[in-house]
């Protein structure tokens, strides 16, 4: 770790040493005050804990009306406070709890003020720890290189609202940080693993599983899959390190030349360590490159034996990358010689877009045509809708699934818009172009035929496909020649889009 500067030297590290009275403590401390993400809001006017905002604004500087606010003063708006004032709202054995567990420090040369050494936050029914932001009187500077990355941002949102949170026995979560995905895992999985590369961060997250009193999560260190060697997992996630840096000065953050060093890693070690029917899931941004889209990529990534696995990417934003680096530039975020350098980096390797995306692989549990997808976030939670989505291949790819199919009910899903254009030749309307589109489970666009969509128009209220093919034929609309394959064919399309759900598989509801 980075040496603190001399006026912060009485510091000490977080996590180093615990027990179990002090977090019980500390555990007590937490709920009797009521620091859940609801109060945290409330108390500073955020919509959610992703966008805190400080609760600083029109209060007098160092005061507080009660122990949410010493709290949330410490922890998470990082305020030099004085002592007298922490302990008139702190009971005596919560200070002394939370002092010996490392989460309080003080100025060198002032004993009548402290500092907290980590964030400190409610997230996801959730206590967590991690490091400081530089703005926080207690935050060494510069930060360290193993500095752990807080729980609370807007892209660790991205990545948790892609996991779904459905049954699963052995968890692995890669470039773990604070461990908030597996530790939201041990809920709904037997056993729930977060690796991380450095100690620091493996010293906090077993701090988070202690303070939440978890005894299925299990933090390792080590390179990549190194500390879990010999095991198999059938879910695995990572959020790992994506911003293209030739030098790795923050460990969290830096992915190599392309940003694409560690995702490659993760993906190449699919084969080894995830289950026959297991899933992997990862949140990340890589690149579309000539003639080679991500999704492609990404499968060439597994390696030798990726026609085993299914792969989706859910695109959920897209830059050309000299755009995106000259306006990282302009914006003082990087240096104009960075910037140009990295569009150099970006234009040696050919590529076209930064893609952000969270991605969903499945490895089959039987041999089968493999599938690769590029859908669009949509109005469906992410998780959710990338498990359907695999769920709906493997269904698809079954041998009774025709016969399944015809003897399901589907309907038109509530939202779809169906938009036509027409020319007028010789005084009548004709329909050129007939374009089906969706926002959920994923935002779609489909061009089809006006007889195709009439399947659509006829599904307003749940039918029985067998049913529906039947009503075709004595419609005139098709032949009755191969009609229940022609009419489970085009049912499955339109259910692939998002415009049909089935009784088989329904679509994930959209969040509201």
């Amino acid at each position: 770790m980075t040496a603190a500067p001399e006026s912060l030297a009485r510091r000490a590290e977080p996590g180093r040493v615990t027990d179990a009275q002090s977090m019980a403590v500390l555990r007590e401390l937490l709920a009797d005050t009521g620091l859940t993400e609801e109060a945290v809001c409330a108390r500073t006017g955020a919509t959610s804990i992703y966008d805190f905002t400080s609760i600083r604004e029109g209060r007098v500087p160092g005061q507080a009306s009660d122990a949410l606010d010493v709290l949330i003063r410490l922890f998470l708006d990082g305020d030099l406070m004085d002592r007298a004032v922490i302990r008139q709202h702190l009971p005596d054995r919560a200070v002394h709890a939370i002092e010996g567990l490392g989460l309080l420090g003080a100025p060198r040369h002032d004993a009548s003020k402290q500092f907290a050494t980590v964030l400190l936050y409610p997230t996801n029914n959730l206590w967590l720890i991690s490091d400081l932001p530089l703005t926080a009187a207690g935050s060494p500077k510069p930060l360290s290189a193993d500095a752990v990355y807080p729980a609370i941002t807007g892209n660790t949102r991205d990545f948790l609202s892609s996991l779904p949170r459905t049954p699963c026995n052995r968890f692995l979560e890669m470039c773990g940080g604070t461990g908030i995905a597996a530790l939201i895992a041990s809920r709904f999985s037997t056993r729930a693993w977060t690796a991380d590369i450095t100690e620091r961060s493996t010293r906090y997250a077993r701090f988070n599983g202690e303070l939440n009193n978890i005894d299925n999560f299990l933090p390792v260190q080590g390179d990549l899959y190194e500390p879990v060697r010999g095991l198999t997992f059938d879910r695995i996630v990572a959020h790992p390190p994506y911003i293209a840096a030739v030098e790795q000065t923050m460990i969290y953050r830096d992915g190599g030349p392309d940003g694409e060093q560690f995702t490659r890693a993760l993906l190449r070690g699919l084969p080894e360590f995830l289950e026959p029917g297991g899933r992997y899931f990862m949140t990340c941004v890589a690149t579309d490159r000539v003639n080679a889209p991500l999704e492609q990529r990404v499968r060439e990534m597994i390696g030798d034996s990726n026609a085993e696995f299914d792969v989706v990417v859910a695109e959920r934003a897209t830059r050309d990358p000299v755009e995106y680096f000259r306006a990282v530039a302009k914006g003082g975020e990087s240096t104009v010689q960075d910037s140009k350098a990295k569009i150099a980096a970006y234009a040696a390797i050919q590529a076209e877009k930064l893609v952000y995306a969270s991605m969903a692989i499945e490895r089959h549990a039987s041999a089968r045509t493999p599938f690769t997808a590029r859908r669009s976030v949509g109005g469906a939670q992410i998780g959710a809708a990338l498990e359907w989505q695999l769920d709906w291949v493997r269904l698809r790819e079954s041998p009774e699934f025709a016969a399944r199919m015809l003897d399901s009910r589907v309907h038109c899903l509530e939202g779809v818009q169906i938009r036509s254009d027409q020319r007028l030749v010789g005084g009548s309307w004709n329909v050129e172009r007939l374009e089906v589109s969706v926002e959920t489970p994923f935002r779609t666009s489909v061009e089809c035929s006006a007889e195709t969509a009439a399947i659509l128009t006829r599904c307003t209220a749940p039918i029985l496909l067998r049913d529906l093919a039947r009503d075709l034929v004595a419609d005139g609309l098709v032949g009755s020649k191969g009609v229940d394959a022609a009419v489970v064919s085009l049912a499955s399309f339109f259910v692939n889009a998002g415009c049909l759900d089935t009784e088989l598989l329904p679509a994930p509801a959209t969040v509201k």
